[in-house]
């Protein structure tokens, strides 16, 4: 199934949800011989990106294994990224009555959860080139970059490869904390308005994002899914009129937007 030209706007959409789930995909991957123009506009694009994000309730999911987001705003180590907890719709509507509605806030007011930093609203259970591993995996100890200068692994003499799903061996652990933070967040969108924007995941390792997200889209009533790809922008027929299909560059896409 695939619908073009999403409607109402994607700033509507944006506008209106509680909380935004996002994918990135293959389309955003910055590789070292790319075209220096291509690589600004995915720089560029994740600045857009942040502009759309900042004042909301967020979590990436990255499959772009060069780490460049932690190196633009949504990678801060000191911004603190919006966060509140929705309370549940009562079972009666108080809408159409503002003093209701006002008395209603007193009472029960809504809580402000601690603040994540905006680093901490990424995971790439990819992996991250700039991490390094052991070669043989002989070891469960990921190293940053710069830490093992001679890039040999110290306790077998194995070269060091980046901590990503192309090593022989793929070190989890390095994600692993950030996903546990990432499910907790999700587990709390359950049954709230939750906007899942997917931006240029193709079927590379579609249980990563692509299947996961369509079925939390399934699962949440409340929920509406942006797929945004290039060739691949087709939406599962469950989720008929509670989703929306792009067939665009989603790095050009947002930049448009």
């Amino acid at each position: 199934m695939e619908i073009h030209n999403p409607s109402p706007s994607i700033q509507t959409r944006l506008a209106s949800a509680s909380h935004i789930l996002i994918g990135i995909g293959e389309e955003w991957q910055i590789l070292p011989d790319q075209d220096k123009e291509k690589q600004n506009r995915i720089l560029c694009a994740y600045d857009a990106l942040y502009q759309l994000l900042k004042d909301k309730d967020y979590f990436i999911v990255t499959m772009a294994t060069d780490a460049r987001i932690y190196t633009t705003r949504l990678g801060s180590t000191t911004e603190l990224v919006a966060s509140l907890k929705i309370q549940e719709e009562p079972a009666f509507s108080c809408a159409a009555d503002p003093e209701l509605l006002a008395r209603m806030d007193k009472i029960f007011p809504p809580v402000k959860q601690p603040a994540d930093t905006r680093q901490l609203r990424i995971v790439a259970p990819c992996g991250n080139e700039t991490w390094r591993q052991c070669s043989r995996s002989c070891t469960k100890d990921i190293w940053e970059p710069g830490e093992i200068p001679d890039d040999i692994c110290p306790h077998c003499g194995a070269p060091l490869t980046g901590n990503t799903m192309e090593a022989d061996t793929y070190i989890e652990e390095g994600y692993l904390p950030q996903w546990n933070r990432f499910t907790r967040w999700l587990s709390g969108t359950w049954n709230q308005k939750l906007l899942i924007l997917e931006l240029g995941v193709g079927f590379r390792n579609p249980s990563v994002i692509r299947f996961p997200f369509e079925r939390t889209a399934c699962a949440n009533q409340k929920s509406r899914l942006i797929r945004v790809h290039g060739r691949l922008p087709q939406i599962a027929g469950e989720l008929a009129g509670r989703a929306d299909s792009v067939r665009e560059n989603s790095v050009e896409w947002i930049l448009e937007l």
